[in-house]
């Protein structure tokens, strides 16, 4: 079986698990003929799953006052907090990754199905899927869903003397709060069966009921607690050499005994109901993940597909845990307590912290004429020139802009990138008396700098264990270059023309500049 012939769930993993990374080009005809074989499946025992958090900074809102937000903010004991979101991953071994994948594209395939069969509601769930654009003859991405939110605000503002109100909600811990016994409902309906087959339970069972290890535990200890260091390479080495595998252990028989042992501890069940203290939840990470996540909500949309959109003339879209509806303001009211009731029937929680209402008007500043204009909603009854944001792009009314945050974030990591670089130099260059710091360019011009893209070229690296001559094995690294096909910089130009924006481009206007003295600032800082 050929590259070409290959399933698009048989992808190769490139991360390091507790057992040996596959070669699934060399062992396609097997794994398919495995993977797809329900026997093997509803046999097969799952390993652990490895967890380990990602912590995303935010620009969230402090105090009472529902405008004000910040970075960090001072607690009630005067003490500095960052404000942050930690998200939760947990990810398979390779051939555990594979089956999921298989059996996440059954599952969206008859998902698909489904859904078509209603007209118009495919167009409302706009996460994990996708979506053609006709425009291009590509899939679309989040700039199109924006575009397509903003077109609808200005459409229903200017149609008819009623003001046009929007709604956000975001439902609170999304998949780590999906009920157990609700999705398996769902997912049995899906596949039109009144209990699960042994092969599709048990893949159910390892999305549900799964153990896991942390990825801490894994490395080395360290005795300063806020540093994480690397796993230990002598030991891989030792994998790597004895026994020809890129993998955290030699052989599963190594890794249980690490756990027997108590020098490995085995974890379950990391997400539990308040309340009760029952399991809920699915972990992120797992190729089945998303369409488990569209499929637990499928009767959500329906109804509000139904009543929302059909019945009372809104416009609704769900990317995930957000949701977003375009309404009249006489309406606005009624639909907010729809979308309260219908999820507490799925067993999950809208964030009221998350739920945001604005309202666009057209108001005249100054002696101008009237324009329309964004105005959140606070819960004290006042409005103020806030604008919407959705899927990283806020819209005040007149202009669809990048989010500024987003923007910022760019050129923290611009900063960062060129100050590590500079560090670098100065070191080298005090290795070398007499010499002067310099940094090579070209990398940061790639990421951080305009120019044709097709003229720009990378190199791709990868580590391939190879059998020697003499029965060894030795690590060897891959090296191949290809066109640079996208940077941030081509994300702006692709938000602009989409967009049909011309003020997203002047967003970034100052980045050369920016570039140029960061470069100088931080070569001459001595710190």
């Amino acid at each position: 079986m050929n590259d070409l012939n290959q399933p698009s769930w048989l992808k190769s993993k490139g991360y390091l698990h507790v057992t040996a990374q596959i070669d699934v080009n060399k062992r396609a005809k097997e794994l398919v003929s495995k993977i797809t074989n329900p026997d093997f499946v509803s046999k097969y025992a799952f390993f652990p799953l490895i967890h380990t958090n990602i912590s995303e900074r935010k620009f969230k809102k402090i105090g009472i006052d529902s405008t004000l937000r910040a970075h960090s903010y001072k607690n009630e004991n005067g003490e500095f907090k960052k404000n942050k979101k930690v998200r939760p991953l947990h990810y398979a071994t390779h051939l555990d990754a594979l089956i999921f994948g298989y059996y996440a594209e059954v599952l969206q395939k008859k998902y698909e199905e489904l859904i078509s069969r209603c007209e118009g509601l495919g167009n409302c769930i706009i996460a994990y899927r996708k979506i053609f654009n006709e425009l291009d003859g590509k899939n679309k991405g989040t700039i199109h869903f924006a575009k397509e939110i903003f077109d609808e605000i200005k459409k229903q503002s200017n149609c008819g003397d009623e003001e046009c109100v929007v709604l956000t909600f975001d439902i609170k811990s999304f998949f780590s709060s999906l009920d157990h016994e609700l999705l398996k409902k769902a997912w049995a309906k899906l596949i039109d069966v009144s209990l699960l087959p042994d092969d599709h339970y048990n893949v159910f069972k390892a999305a549900t009921q799964f153990s896991y290890i942390f990825l801490d535990d894994l490395r080395i200890k360290s005795k300063n607690e806020s540093k994480k260091n690397g796993f230990d390479e002598r030991d891989l080495a030792r994998i790597r050499n004895k026994y020809g595998v890129q993998a955290l252990f030699a052989n599963p028989k190594e890794f249980r005994d690490q756990v027997k042992n108590g020098s490995l501890k085995l974890y379950k069940y990391p997400f539990r109901d308040i309340k009760s203290k029952i399991p809920i939840g699915i972990p992120q990470g797992l190729p089945i993940s998303a369409i488990l996540a569209n499929l637990y909500l499928l009767s959500f949309d329906l109804h509000i597909f139904n009543t929302v959109v059909n019945k009372l003339g809104g416009y609704y879209r769900r990317y995930s845990d957000d949701i977003v509806i375009v309404c009249s303001k006489s309406n606005s009211t009624l639909i907010e307590g729809i979308i309260h009731s219908k999820i507490k029937e799925n067993r999950v929680e809208i964030s009221v912290n998350k739920t945001e209402r604005f309202i666009l008007k057209n108001i005249a500043f100054g002696k101008n004429t009237p324009r329309l204009t964004c105005l959140k909603m606070l819960e004290n009854g006042k409005e103020v020139c806030i604008p919407f944001n959705y899927l990283g792009f806020e819209f005040d009314g007149q202009k669809s802009l990048i989010k500024s945050t987003n923007i910022a974030k760019f050129y923290r990591r611009m900063i960062s990138s060129v100050k590590s670089k500079a560090k670098k130099a100065k070191l080298i260059a005090e290795k070398n008396p007499g010499s002067k710091p310099v940094i090579f360019r070209r990398q940061l011009y790639k990421l951080y700098t305009t120019r044709p893209l097709n003229n720009v070229k990378v190199r791709n690296r990868w580590k391939k264990i190879v059998k020697m001559d003499n029965g060894n094995f030795r690590l060897v690294t891959i090296k191949k270059q290809k066109i640079l096909r996208s940077n941030y910089l081509s994300y702006v130009q692709r938000a602009c023309e989409i967009m049909e924006e011309p003020h997203i481009a002047k967003q970034i206007r100052k980045h050369k500049k920016v570039f140029n003295d960061s470069i100088n600032r931080h070569l001459k800082n001595k710190d």
